[in-house]
């Protein structure tokens, strides 16, 4: 009919949206880049890693060679400075806390194998470095973009070419393990889902198994993909004597 409007098609996801699989999609557990304006986020990379391998000492100066005491109030003293940056950085309320959340059992366990040793100090101390650490590096994703870390992180290993070490590979070797975390994160999830339907929810074989041979799988691909890529190979330009031998001796 002439008084009808026609009917809207629904609109279609973009293939960008659809199959992005970029950089940006950090481990959920150190969380995503949140973009912002702070003087953190406008800090260079380069000082934000070098701030980051900072606190790991200061951690470890705390965790080794300091009493029980004082090592606990360091440590506890480092978690709220990371905690309260993070705020000023202008992360959204409860980001610290969502962060732990991801891994409430290893505080927890590291506590109480410390107190079942007769630490109770250190009880205190090691869950809290843990936190402060995995604080820190959350804070570093958070304010900087992952391609952007990442290249400042092959810069930074650039000079050691003299001994040996391919910056590139390198590269290429955390953006591997980057980008492999969602996947097998939701390969597990995709088994929890297909053991719940059979009634295996409470099996670990039926958990465990289809993530250990997806994931054998996946490697293998990536493995082939690269291969194809050119990726595979050592890097020099030496030839194979078994591909091409040299002349017979006389």
């Amino acid at each position: 009919m002439s008084g009808q409007r026609p009917r809207r098609r629904p609109r279609r996801r973009s293939r960008w949206r659809a199959r992005r699989r970029g950089l940006d999609a950090a481990p959920s557990l150190l969380g995503h880049h949140v973009p912002g304006s702070s003087a953190l986020h406008r800090a260079p990379a380069g000082r934000k890693l070098a701030a980051l391998a900072l606190l790991g000492v200061l951690l470890g100066v705390l965790r080794l060679a300091v009493p029980g005491p004082a090592a606990a109030g360091g440590t506890l003293v480092l978690a709220a400075l990371v905690a309260v940056v993070a705020r000023r950085c202008g992360l959204p309320r409860g980001w610290a806390l969502r962060r732990v959340r991801a891994v409430w059992w290893l505080p927890l366990l590291l506590a109480a194998a410390q107190l079942w040793l007769g630490r109770p100090w250190h009880a205190v101390a090691v869950p809290a470095a843990l936190v402060a650490a995995l604080w820190g590096a959350a804070l570093l994703s958070a304010t900087t973009p992952l391609p952007v870390l990442l290249d400042a992180v092959v810069r930074a290993v650039r000079p050691l070419a003299r001994v040996g070490v391919d910056a590139d590979r390198v590269g290429l070797a955390l953006v591997l393990a980057l980008t492999s975390v969602p996947v097998v994160l939701g390969l597990l999830e995709q088994s929890r889902a297909a053991a719940a339907a059979r009634g295996l929810g409470r099996d670990p074989r039926a958990l465990l198994v289809p993530v250990l041979l997806r994931t054998v799988a996946h490697a293998h691909a990536l493995g082939e993909a690269l291969a194809a890529r050119g990726l595979d190979t050592a890097g020099t330009d030496e030839p194979d004597d078994d591909e091409h031998p040299g002349p017979a001796p006389a």
